[in-house]
């Protein structure tokens, strides 16, 4: 097959770029490009971003691309503008287009599109810390609930589905076993973060808590943040612009992976981790309950002072730590990243075949 991808960034790592590593939906669009074009099929992605080393599949650059790694700018492009810049891509002679961001006017271009929903704008909107952003995505939540009721729409999860009940079929995201696997743990208690400082990831409230209870209770604790640079501490290091690979090899040796998002419309973090051999400890929100399956393959807090004290037990009991690590790298076995791609072959070869009208639901 011949197929476009429509994702206005990817994945950025290495000492020429530090902190430009993303994850979630980046990240998701590179797995799906990567494993179709392994798979023999010609994939093309439309970006603001150069190609990851390692990819299979070719880049081509989208209107505007600057505009993009403006903070600003990619907001309002996400939120509003990407739907005129989907446009003006020539997408070749490709049989189907996935967009992965902005794809309400697509259709329009007379390709099969399949819109991917890594989320719900609502409730973006609902867990912002601003009103602005909180206004920035209730509108983007408008324009995707018309978009799931006018193309054919998968959601990476079940909760996302909740939100838009348009959606035909979910199509779990998956996990790389063969750069995630378990290995030897370091030797010092440690907890690793991923995420932002600020915003639904909160990684200020790992920090806090690890400051006032957790290295004084544990004082050869480490925290291992992967995330901008943020204030001096004890016992905490950062790391930016890391690869995949280097990434993976602080999943592996890290005790503990910690997530205090407030919300998550999958979390790939959490399989990486339980794919890696380390145990879970993560706030509850829609994502983790769901790939966590309610508690039973990491821990779920509800609160922000529960949240260093679950941390506190899972450092210090090693049967409990082993028991979700046992059951954790099972449940990553669930989400493998060839299952998903399988999935999506499928789909986009029914699509390919019988190329669908607008609303069109007959290849549910």
């Amino acid at each position: 097959m011949k197929i476009a991808m429509l994702s206005f960034r990817l994945p950025q790592s290495g000492p020429q770029t530090p902190g430009l590593k993303r994850g979630g939906v980046e990240r998701v669009a590179h797995d799906i490009a990567q494993g179709l074009a392994l798979r023999g099929h010609e994939v093309t992605v439309w970006t603001a971003d150069p190609a990851p080393p390692e990819s299979a599949y070719r880049v081509r650059r989208i209107p505007a691309a600057a505009l993009i790694h403006n903070w600003l700018g990619f907001r309002l492009v996400s939120g509003y503008l990407g739907n005129l810049l989907a446009l003006f891509p020539t997408y070749g002679n490709a049989q189907v287009l996935i967009a992965h961001g902005d794809s309400l006017m697509l259709p329009f271009r007379g390709i099969p599109v399949l819109r991917i929903m890594h989320g719900s704008a609502l409730d973006e909107a609902l867990t912002s810390g601003s009103l602005f952003r909180m206004a920035l995505q209730l509108g983007v939540y408008a324009q995707e609930w018309l978009t799931s009721i006018t193309q054919p729409t998968v959601g990476v999860s079940r909760n996302t589905r909740s939100r838009y009940p348009a959606i035909q079929q979910v199509i779990p995201n998956g996990v790389d076993t063969a750069q995630f696997f378990p290995g030897p743990k370091s030797p010092h208690p440690t907890i690793l973060f991923v995420g932002t400082l600020g915003g639904r990831k909160r990684g200020h409230v790992l920090l806090k808590a690890f400051a006032n209870i957790i290295h004084p209770s544990i004082p050869e604790a480490r925290l291992w943040m992967v995330t901008e640079p943020g204030p001096p501490q004890d016992g905490v290091t950062y790391f930016s612009g890391l690869s995949t690979e280097a990434l993976a090899g602080l999943y592996r040796q890290a005790w503990i992976f910690a997530s205090p998002s407030c919300y998550e419309g999958f979390g790939l973090p959490y399989l990486e981790a339980m794919a890696a051999g380390t145990a879970v400890v993560a706030a509850f929100n829609p994502g983790s309950y769901e790939v966590l399956d309610g508690g039973r393959y990491g821990r779920l807090v509800g609160t922000d002072t529960g949240f260093p004290l679950a941390l506190l037990e899972m450092l210090r009991g090693r049967a409990l730590r082993e028991r979700y690590v046992a059951c954790g790298i099972e449940r990553a076995r669930q989400f493998s990243v060839d299952r998903m791609i399988d999935q999506y072959e499928r789909l986009l070869e029914t699509m390919a075949q019988s190329p669908l009208p607008i609303g069109a639901r007959a290849w549910r």
